[in-house]
């Protein structure tokens, strides 16, 4: 499958669902560009480290309490940083990046939501894997959102569907490798 392709099969995703993201369809190569990549780092066997700012953190929840619960997959290894280190915003980075690369051995995927001005995505953006739902900046490696949008919850949601069901199709074959070459 080409790039073109997964960005079909993406589009096609979105409408099937009846899920009312016109906004989503002119945004959709961005999102291919960073999406296939997570979803990759996942069957690779990386843990997601989930990270966001004190705004966005009740979607961190909404994630940990709906990604495992009742598939037909294997479980992903996902956990928040603010379980690890609960004074994350207090601690300098690099101390985090080196505790990170201990416990997970350098398998690990940084999975931020917030504010694009959050210290915490300097800590993604430096990671080699990483994936960044942006607010309020023009970040190169991320999916970037406004959060002055009075829908910026709602897409939040519909973004996730689609990744869960973008995890699903590369993890069982959907999706051909070559995503991407």
């Amino acid at each position: 499958m080409n790039d073109l392709a997964f960005a079909n099969w993406t589009l096609e995703l979105a409408r099937k669902d009846g899920i009312a993201m016109g906004w989503f369809e002119e945004r959709r190569f961005d999102w291919c560009q960073i999406a296939y990549r997570f979803a990759k780092n996942i069957i690779n066997g990386n843990t997601i480290i989930l990270c966001s700012d004190l705004q966005k953190k009740w979607f961190c929840e909404y994630v940990l309490q709906t990604i495992n619960a009742n598939k037909g997959r294997p479980l992903i290894p996902i956990i928040t940083l603010e379980s690890m280190l609960p004074k994350c915003q207090d601690i300098d980075l690099p101390l985090i990046e080196d505790m990170l690369s201990v416990a997970f051995d350098d398998r690990y995927t940084i999975w931020y939501i917030g504010y694009a001005n959050n210290r915490l995505v300097k800590l993604a953006t430096d990671h080699q894997s990483s994936f960044i739902w942006a607010f309020d900046g023009s970040l190169h490696t991320a999916f970037n959102m406004n959060s002055s949008d009075s829908g910026s919850d709602v897409k939040l949601l519909q973004l996730f569907k689609i990744l869960d069901r973008t995890i699903d199709a590369v993890m069982f074959n959907e999706i051909s490798d070559d995503y991407g070459s």
